[in-house]
């Protein structure tokens, strides 16, 4: 019997990965078998983002590609391009159709891939399937959408609509039918996870409650906002069974083009954040974002950003170069020359490799308890702080593929980190 294939590209945040972790889940359980992105499929599906211009047009490429994959010439298109450019997609030669993020958790029945008299499920047990970890060992589960942030350069507010917060006993369900099926780690996420609320509980109470569950796994905290972060959040972070490892999006060094932004908080806001939580986990891993060359941003502005990175001495930095958005604030904005955002983002992108090599250095010679997860042809743990190690591919590193054990730091460059697993 011949059996049918899928396949889905992802874009964008780790919430668009959960939500094609759900998707995948649909076709799994109604009897299709996942093929990875590139090989030929009777369906390939590309999840969109539009967070920026550029995301439009790698997501227009994608859908061009992915219609080479698939056995039908098209593909079907979601996520948040569906949103803000759904006819402009329609029109699209290589796009069968397109839904909305509102349609995904029914993605597998409206696209026509299966009957709505399918045997071997039907639309209420689709919509609610929680998403099992897809080509990956961790599993993320969404438990927000939305944001009512009204940052200047951003469109996910107009996409994404205001934060809706999923039932807290729903989530530990998924939490708990994650551990069931020896998932290692547990990723939340969502838009700003850190507005979660139903009804009494907060993000640092769901914590709580899902940690109390049995099983060998640990929790990991995705993006929060800085002025979402709370001393309950703070103090849930130190428990053994909760990653050492936040994201606080910080943006720019300079108060004033914070506020050009409408970034809700300041410099010195954020500072006091970040020596609080390492006042008590300093070896917590703290990723940030940055937007270079924003549009009022002027020499003085981007050296603040400079001195506040060294400062700060991030273990990570996600480094976007400003590009305007079509429907923001920033867009009536004339954009700084090309030249200029290039080199200062050339400049802060060499700072930042080496603030996290300094961070990841320290930990040479220590160990961290790992997730072992396959990376290719090779095996890598991945540390409760963020530290992605490249072991030595022999059959005891296999044999603990999807476990949590204890990884000695072996090696330290500024490419990589090699290490072994601890007997």
């Amino acid at each position: 019997m011949y059996e049918k294939t899928f396949s889905i590209k992802t874009l964008g945040c780790k919430c668009n990965q959960y939500e094609s972790a759900q998707i995948a889940s649909q076709f799994l359980s109604s009897g299709f078998k996942a093929v990875p992105f590139g090989s030929p499929a009777d369906i390939v599906i590309i999840n969109t983002c539009t967070v920026t211009d550029k995301s439009n047009k790698k997501c227009r490429n994608y859908i061009r590609q992915g219609s080479k994959f698939s056995k039908t010439g098209k593909v079907i298109v979601t996520g948040c391009m569906v949103e803000t450019h759904k006819d402009e997609l329609d029109a699209m030669n290589e796009v069968q159709a397109s839904f909305t993020n509102m349609q995904k958790d029914k993605l597998v029945i409206l696209s026509g891939a299966i009957g709505t008299d399918n045997e071997n499920t039907s639309i209420s047990t689709i919509a609610n399937a929680y998403a099992l970890p897809f080509m990956r060992t961790r599993g993320y589960i969404k438990i927000q959408d939305g944001c009512d942030g009204g940052c200047s350069y951003c469109i996910v507010p107009k996409v994404r609509g205001n934060p809706t917060s999923r039932p807290v006993d729903d989530i530990v369900k998924h939490a708990q039918f994650l551990i069931e099926r020896n998932c290692p780690e547990i990723v939340l996420t969502g838009i700003t996870i850190g507005k979660y609320q139903y009804n009494d509980d907060t993000l640092a109470s769901l914590i709580k409650k899902i940690i109390t569950l049995e099983g060998n796994f640990r929790v990991r905290v995705t993006s929060v906002e800085p002025t979402h972060v709370s001393e309950e959040l703070i103090d849930i972070l130190k428990h053994e069974k909760v990653c050492k490892h936040i994201h606080l999006p910080l943006q720019s060094g300079s108060d004033t083009v914070l506020m050009h932004m409408n970034r809700p908080y300041s410099v010195d806001f954020y500072t006091k954040l970040i020596d609080r939580i390492r006042s008590s986990m300093p070896e917590i891993a703290i990723g940030t974002d940055i937007i270079v060359g924003y549009p009022t941003e002027s020499d003085e502005d981007f050296e603040a950003t400079v001195t506040l990175v060294k400062q700060i001495s991030f273990a990570y930095v996600h480094q976007f170069s400003y590009s305007p958005r079509e429907g923001t604030l920033s867009s009536n904005y004339r954009p700084l020359p090309y030249d200029i955002i290039h080199a200062r983002a050339q400049r802060l992108r060499d700072i930042a490799r080496e603030c996290s090599y300094q961070y990841r250095l320290q930990f040479l010679n220590t160990i961290r308890p790992a997730v072992i997860e396959k990376d290719g042809d090779g095996i890598t743990a991945l540390t409760d702080n963020y530290l992605k190690v490249a072991l030595e591919n022999n059959h005891y590193s296999r044999s603990k593929l999807g476990s949590i054990v204890p990884v000695m730091i072996t090696s330290v460059s500024e490419e990589k980190i090699e290490g072994s697993i601890e007997l």
